[in-house]
């Protein structure tokens, strides 16, 4: 009886594994501490990100809403847009002091965060537009956000640079990697990157060779129940 319940344990989950494609997320984090001694962290998304609502020491990122077909374009710095029809995933990333600190400033500089989709664009205009204007479409689930722009909300040196930083600012080093620098006092730093959903077998080929073990894992398992 225990080894017949574990083998259909066993297949049900198997065959979920297989079923069911895994989420789309921040994959890394690295870089030094903030100036307040901090290292670096994907977290949960917050329940409310609203100024204050959700603070640090050490910048933090984690995923929004995953596998959005575009209604319509969105705007994201630089003046671009992504377009209607464009199947996106969304991520923030954020270093906020706690609330009414108005006097202590903290930096964290030279941040590296992957993604597992390309990144097709980022919102980070110093009063928070983009974010405001985009977080009905792209905001986690279950999260509140700003329904208004506000001084500060995004990075002042919204581009970056190519270089290190000892500021605000980010810059692309590659497809899926984002190099972020955020220095605050009160309000803290928010930006929201826009990246493509990977096709399985493509951007993701450790979730394709997973995908297979989990069919085989169903497929063997199942049928000699």
């Amino acid at each position: 009886m225990g080894i017949r319940l574990t083998s259909a344990l066993i297949c049900s989950i198997a065959w979920l594994m297989f079923a069911v494609p895994a989420n789309a997320m921040l994959l890394s984090v690295t870089g030094p501490n903030s100036n307040l001694g901090a290292a670096p962290a994907i977290i949960a998304a917050p329940p409310d990100v609203n100024d204050d609502a959700a603070y640090n020491t050490g910048m933090q990122g984690f995923d929004e809403r995953q596998n959005v077909l575009l209604g319509a374009a969105i705007l994201i710095d630089g003046g671009g847009s992504i377009a209607a029809g464009t199947r996106v995933n969304s991520h923030m990333i954020f270093l906020n002091t706690g609330p009414g600190n108005n006097t202590t400033a903290n930096g964290h500089y030279n941040v590296v965060w992957t993604f597992d989709g390309i990144i097709l664009g980022i919102m980070s205009n110093q009063n928070g537009s983009l974010e405001v204007s985009s977080s009905g479409v792209l905001g986690a689930i279950g999260t509140a956000y700003p329904n208004a722009p506000f001084a500060a909300r995004g990075i002042e040196n919204n581009n970056g640079g190519v270089g290190p930083f000892s500021a605000d600012g980010y810059t692309i080093l590659t497809a899926n990697t984002l190099r972020v620098g955020m220095s605050v006092t009160e309000p803290g730093d928010w930006i929201r990157v826009v990246t493509s959903v990977p096709e399985p077998g493509t951007d993701r080929p450790y979730l394709a060779s997973l995908w297979q073990v989990s069919a085989w894992l169903a497929a063997a398992i199942c049928t000699e129940r």
